[in-house]
């Protein structure tokens, strides 16, 4: 497409994508969107509904093809070749999107009427109850279905039904309690929620946004802690209990020290120390170019988030390489579902290390007199920082730091700082984009006009500023950067996101390909493969772990069920210990397939 180029609203920094003859996936991708932009929903839910609802297009789609399956109902609904019209894929992935998009946003529906109603299709008579398999409708329906069904037990807590949670969807049933509160921080290196003061005077502390989001089924690997990265830099080299109100450290021999400069690099880590100096560095010397990456890659309210961007980004390559409804339903299936495990990836890690954000640091340490230089004016440990907005850098303390984020909103996001969700969307999305073009090209670009700053109006850029990606790799590596730009994380927050989001874009890749290749060959009625040796099983009984929250609270029929269903296979005999442990108790075990359990088992009396 000639002339083609990404819009964006400089009040939202909402990017957006003018094709006029597009694909139904990008249809429904902007349809999605629309609802995750009013809903609210924040990026994990976001990229949720993003991966929910091109599975439902894909699945629909794949009826209609001779050797691609669904991820549900393998070729259950395979249609003859006759069948197999532009038409007849258009209607089906219409209706099957339509289904999942109205489950996931019921209060959004009019949205998704909308849609249906402009491509001419019928919403008032859906036959929810039975519909029927030979029809393009029918197919939707069924795909549609099949997947809510999966994914109504994922771990998400869609509907509010998780025991342990509180009624409401997608609540937390992980009874996750942050370890610091901002009137009583007691861990330095432990997350601690920020205080929104709004013009009425009221204070109110954040939340930690869907802790329970790494225990969501993934779409690529068994569990979200597969791509875990190694620990963040700690606050002490040695064991120890700080007392930050004292300024005192008491090692393990009962030692107490008080807490100096003197005490970096023997008992206080350096590193941590550094992490933030960076931060600093960065805050004290913005440009107006990276203020507007800040900016632009904040994807906060008014935008479809972070893994909506790249959703966007992926309408963009649609129109610019003309592709087909095919290509598309292909392209789209992967990128909803890398964006999808991406966050859970993510929000694993976020979890298991609550690990601080950059304001909470820089603050702290200005109290402990370790970064900066005493000012005797100021009364306090200062540095060169960004002061406030319109203002520039100015000498603050460093109990004073802030954030260069949206005005009189939170510092930094709604949960821990490692790793980076921006780093990790943004790395498996370019991944996903560049296996799909066959090249890292993009050629896209946003231009701010003087004074369309969001954050200083009218007071930058004093002329206009492009931000320009020549490759999806210079994309993905800015939007990390953005968040070191605006404070809102460390470097190695970022990089290992980055390599996080590298490593979920190619398990993605390989998933998608497993299914858009009819299964390698494998009757989808017997096994279903992910992974070498025994991935497969232990997924399955991983799913109903995390789903009960208590492996004893999981019925014996469930596992059997599960191995009569067909939908976990052996494989090999390899880390045969490792089932022993999932499957002691279970004396009941079926399964179709062809290996005899009962050889691998008899020695442990299971049959």
């Amino acid at each position: 497409m000639d002339n083609l180029q990404l819009n964006l609203n400089p009040e939202t920094q909402l990017v957006t994508v003018d094709d006029p003859s597009p694909t139904i996936s990008v249809i429904w991708d902007r349809a999605i969107q629309q609802a995750v932009i009013k809903a609210i929903s924040g990026p994990t839910i976001a990229s949720r509904a993003y991966g929910m609802v091109h599975t439902a297009v894909y699945d629909a789609w794949s009826a209609y093809e001779n050797i691609p399956i669904s991820t549900n109902l393998n070729d259950d609904l395979q249609r003859p070749e006759a069948e197999n019209t532009l038409a007849n894929k258009t209607e089906a992935m219409s209706y099957s999107a339509y289904v999942v998009s109205i489950a996931l946003f019921p209060e959004h529906k009019a949205i998704f009427d909308r849609v249906m109603s402009d491509l001419g299709y019928e919403t008032t008579l859906i036959d929810l109850e039975s519909p029927d398999p030979t029809t393009p409708p029918g197919i939707g329906i069924i795909s549609a279905e099949a997947l809510l069904d999966y994914r109504d037990r994922d771990g998400a807590n869609q509907l509010g039904r998780e025991i342990n949670g509180d009624g409401t969807p997608y609540s937390d049933y992980t009874n996750y309690q942050p370890i610091n509160d901002p009137g009583n921080i007691t861990q330095i290196d432990s997350w601690t929620p920020d205080i929104l003061t709004f013009d009425d005077g009221k204070a109110i502390a954040q939340s930690f946004l869907t802790p329970h989001w790494g225990r969501v089924t993934t779409f690529s690997v068994d569990r979200g802690d597969r791509f875990r990265p190694a620990p963040p830099e700690p606050f002490l080299l040695v064991a120890g209990e700080v007392d930050l109100q004292a300024k005192t450290i008491t090692l393990e021999d009962g030692i107490e020290l008080d807490i100096s400069p003197a005490l970096i690099g023997t008992i206080i880590n350096p590193e941590f120390i550094a992490q933030t100096e960076e931060v600093i560095d960065y805050s004290a010397n913005l440009t107006d170019e990276q203020k507007l990456i800040a900016e632009f890659w904040e994807d906060g309210g008014g935008t479809s988030f972070p893994p909506g961007t790249w959703m966007t980004f992926g309408q963009y390559v649609s129109a610019r390489d003309d592709n087909t409804l095919d290509e598309d339903a292909r392209m789209f299936f992967t990128l909803g579902n890398a964006v999808f495990d991406a966050g859970i990836a993510t929000w694993e890690s976020k979890v298991y290390y609550d690990y601080t954000r950059p304001v909470s640091a820089i603050r702290e340490l200005g109290k402990l007199d370790l970064i900066g230089e005493y000012d005797e004016q100021l009364d306090g440990y200062a540095i060169e920082a960004y002061g406030d907005y319109g203002s520039g850098t100015e000498k603050i303390l460093a109990e004073d730091f802030i954030t260069y984020q949206t005005p009189h909103a939170d510092y930094s996001p709604p949960f821990a700082e490692y790793t980076s969700g921006h780093s990790a969307f943004s790395a498996a999305s370019a991944e996903v984009l560049r296996e799909y073009t066959g090249r890292d090209y993009f050629g896209a670009s946003v231009t701010f006009n003087p004074g369309e700053s969001r954050f200083e109006p009218d007071i930058m850029p004093m002329e206009a500023i492009t931000l320009d990606w020549d490759t999806f790799s210079e994309a993905a590596d800015q939007a990390g950067m953005s968040r070191l730009y605006g404070g809102i994380h460390f470097s190695q927050g970022d990089l290992n996101g980055r390599e996080i989001g590298r490593e979920v874009g190619q398990a993605v890749i390989d998933r998608t390909e497993f299914y858009i290749n009819g299964g390698n060959g494998n009757d989808r009625d017997e096994e279903e493969i992910l992974g070498s040796n025994n991935d497969s099983i232990i997924f399955e009984l991983d799913k109903l772990f995390y789903i009960n929250n208590n492996w004893n609270s999981i019925k014996r029929d469930s596992v059997v069920d599960l191995f009569n269903s067909g939908r976990a296979v052996l494989g090999t005999e390899n880390n045969t210990d490792r089932l022993f442990d999932y499957l002691d108790g279970v004396n009941e075990f079926l399964s179709k397939n062809s290996l005899i359990l009962s050889d691998l088992f008899s020695d442990r009396n299971y049959f």
